[in-house]
Formats: structure tokens, C-alpha cells, sequence
């Protein structure tokens, strides 16, 4: 069995982090997705993985080959510099067959954060039900959102018989929905080529697995695997924080002897608190956190619960930042307030600042003091926002002229 992740996205809902940061390698708690997923494929011995990439994101190599010693990985770089370019997830994937051959795949998702999925029982009963393709379902726990997802519908043998692209609540016929975890056999992945050729003959790009189900559903043995959990798609801001809160929920408290602490230093609950890390008198740290190295925490300031904190950042005193991911080299002054919030490497957010809910705030912004950035607000790289501004909507300019800055072509977070 070959081993495939997915990860040749644009993200162009999560930029402008993306910009800088290909989805996959986000920060997300003390890790990455897809470290995670790699850590996942060991447990079932597989010998190599295939990770597929588009032509921006070196990065990802980057930082697998600074960080993860495990499974033997080989890249796959397509043709695409941007996302009308990208052939779709199915155009990748018949790809990959092309090049490495019909074979049994397991496919996965590089924005897809699992928690409770047991994938030898699903290669198990892949195996016994001679299915030609398996896919793992997420059992919803609020029924209210089955109109975000493609919902499946199993008979009594696990077999799929319906699916149902985001249905209204009320005509939804089950509340499992479909994760980017799939198992395929050598059989099928012959059917993916097919049915890729025949969407190209037509003029169509074959990009959404939902539609190669539903093609191949009546004439093909395609099952359900149910498992329950954690499950998230990394896609958009809020999503992106939620993982992030699931993440931080399984750390192990882990707090360095080789950081200094003040006087009435409060940490409560899980927080891993890394070396080189200053934390100032009368600062409170509520878990879950992860703060990183080399992190300084003011006077009187509160962080957390469920925030990321990345290396060399200086939060000033009596900040208050909660929910929220910040990534490395930023620094705030006096009285910042951020909430449920993502901010990229290098910013400086001066004192007496707001940045509300599911905002993003690009590289190396400036927020001069007695400013609002307000809920859902997006802040393009090397913007400055001027003293007692409020800012709400995104503020962006063209995208070539970010592709080609080398601050962000050559700047890497965990560096």
C-alpha cells in the first residue's frame, strides 16, 4: 500500500497567512497537520509517503527535512504556481497514479485534523468488506451542521448508498459526514483514472471528490468507516482557531527549569512553556498554552486559555491575549487586547490596541497605538495602520508583488 497526503492547496481562504506559510505546516499547538498525519502513517508501518505539493511550497520540504525524522518521504511538485493553475484534488491524485502506478492508496488530506480514527480498523474492515473504496466518516454531533458538509448514507452493512452534498437540516437523511481520509484499492484507482480522462474529454476540471463518489456510488463497492472524536478542516479563520483549542486540549503540562519567573507568576492547567522564556512579575498563564522559546511575558499580563505563542515574541505588560496564535518575532506594547485572533511573524502592535475575533494580521504589520482592528478584519503583509484608527474588512494589493518579496519567500516561522 502507498501512502498519499495532499497538500498542494493555495489556502486562499487562510491568506494572508498563506501568503507566507504553505496550510499544511501552520502552526497549529506545538505542531503542524501535517506532522501529525505523518505520525498517524507510522502507526500502520508504511515505508514511504507521497506528499503532493505545488511549485511555491518549498517550505513544506523545508521544514519536514528540519524537523521529521520518520517515514521516508518523496515530493511531488505539480505544474501550478497559482491556484487557476492547480488541477484539483482528483487531477492530483491521477497524477500520482500515473507516476507511481495503480496501486491500493491510502489518501489524506494535509488541512485535516483527526483525533479518534483508528486506521488499522478501518484498513481492516476495508480489507474484509473487499471494498473498492472506504471513507471516513465523522459522526456530527450537532445535526445543525450537516449544511457545511457532504453527508453520507450507510445501509446496515457499512455500505454507502446516498450522499448528500450539504443538505438543509431538515432533508438530511444522516449526520456523517465526509472526511479527506480515504483508503482506495489498485481496482479503483484504474476507475480514478477513467473518470479523470472522461471530465478532461468533456472540458471539465475534476476537482471535487465528492462528484467521483457520487460517478462511481451504483456500480462500485464503496463503504463507510464511522468513528467519533475530533475533526476539523483547517480552511478559514475560525476553523483554524478551533483546531488549534483541540490541539492545545491533549498537551502535556511541560514547563522548563531553564526559563526565569517573576514574583506571583500564576500558571495554571496544561501549558508548555519552552527555555530562554521570561515571564514577568505577576503574570497569569492559563492552560491550555503553548508558549514557545525565548518568549518574554510583561508585568500584570493574562494569557490564554488556547493560545500559541511562537518563538523570540515579546508580549508587553498588561496585555491580555486569549484563544488566539501568534506567530514568532512579534511584539506588543502596553495594553493590547487580542481575542481569538491569527497574527504572522514580525508584527509590532503598539499599546492600547484591539484586535478582535477570527482577524489576520499579515507579516511584519505595524498597528500604531489606540487603534481597532475589528472581527474578521484581514491585514495584507508590511501594512502600517496609523495611530486611532479602527480597520474593519481586509486591506490587501496585488498578489504578484507578494510572490516575489523576498521577506516572504525566505522568511520561515520555526526558524
Amino acid at each position: 500500500m502507498k501512502a498519499v497526503i495532499l497538500a498542494g492547496g493555495y489556502g486562499t481562504r487562510l491568506q494572508p497567512l498563506t501568503l507566507r506559510t504553505p496550510k499544511g505546516i501552520l502552526p497549529v499547538a506545538d505542531s503542524t497537520i501535517i506532522e501529525m498525519t505523518l505520525k498517524e502513517l507510522e502507526k500502520l508501518k508504511i515505508e514511504k509517503v507521497i506528499l503532493s505539493l505545488n511549485k511555491t511550497q518549498e517550505k513544506v520540504k523545508d521544514l519536514l527535512d528540519e524537523r521529521y525524522k520518520g517515514i521516508k518521504i518523496e515530493y511531488l511538485f505539480e505544474d501550478s504556481k497559482k491556484d487557476s493553475e492547480k488541477m484539483g484534488a482528483i487531477g492530483a491524485l491521477s497524477f500520482i497514479i500515473k507516476k507511481f502506478g495503480q496501486d491500493d492508496y491510502i489518501i489524506l488530506g494535509s488541512d485535516n485534523y483527526i483525533k479518534g480514527l483508528d486506521y488499522q480498523k478501518m484498513l481492516q474492515q476495508h480489507k474484509e468488506k473487499k471494498s473498492d473504496a472506504t471513507i471516513a466518516l465523522y459522526e456530527l454531533n450537532d445535526m445543525s451542521k450537516v449544511s457545511y458538509y457532504g453527508i453520507a448514507v450507510l445501509n446496515t452493512d457499512k455500505k454507502i448508498t446516498m450522499f448528500q452534498e450539504k443538505p438543509k437540516v431538515e432533508e438530511a437523511n444522516s449526520k456523517l459526514a465526509s472526511t479527506f481520509n480515504y483508503l482506495i484499492s489498485k481496482n479503483f484507482s484504474k476507475k480514478i483514472l477513467d473518470y479523470v480522462a472522461l471530465k478532461l474529454k468533456e472540458g471539465k476540471k475534476p476537482d471535487n471528490v465528492g462528484d467521483l463518489w457520487e460517478y462511481y456510488l451504483e456500480n462500485s463497492n464503496i463503504y463507510g468507516f464511522e468513528f467519533s472524536g475530533e475533526w476539523g478542516d483547517l480552511g478559514k479563520p475560525l476553523p483554524y482557531i478551533e483546531i488549534n483549542h483541540k490541539a492545545l486540549n491533549i498537551i502535556k503540562r511541560d514547563i522548563s527549569r531553564e526559563a526565569e519567573y517573576g514574583i506571583n507568576v500564576k500558571i495554571s492547567g496544561n501549558v508548555i512553556i519552552k527555555k530562554g522564556c521570561k515571564i514577568k512579575d505577576n503574570a497569569i498563564i492559563i492552560g491550555p498554552c503553548f508558549i514557545d522559546e525565548n518568549v518574554t511575558i510583561g508585568e500584570n499580563s493574562m494569557i490564554g486559555p488556547y493560545t500559541t505563542i511562537l518563538h523570540d515574541t515579546f508580549i508587553g505588560k498588561d496585555n491580555f491575549i486569549n484563544g488566539s496564535i501568534l506567530f514568532e518575532k512579534i511584539k506588543t506594547k502596553e495594553n493590547v487586547k487580542i481575542t481569538r485572533a491569527l497574527i504572522d511573524g514580525g508584527c509590532e502592535i503598539n499599546e492600547n490596541n484591539k484586535i478582535e475575533e477570527q482577524a489576520m494580521i499579515g507579516y511584519s504589520c505595524t498597528i500604531e497605538k489606540d487603534s481597532q482592528i475589528l472581527y474578521n478584519t484581514k491585514l495584507w503583509p508590511f501594512l502600517t495602520i496609523g495611530k486611532n484608527s479602527t480597520i474593519n474588512g481586509a486591506i490587501n494589493y496585488e498578489l504578484d508583488y507578494i510572490k516575489f518579496e523576498p521577506r516572504i519567500k525566505n522568511s520561515k516561522y520555526w526558524k
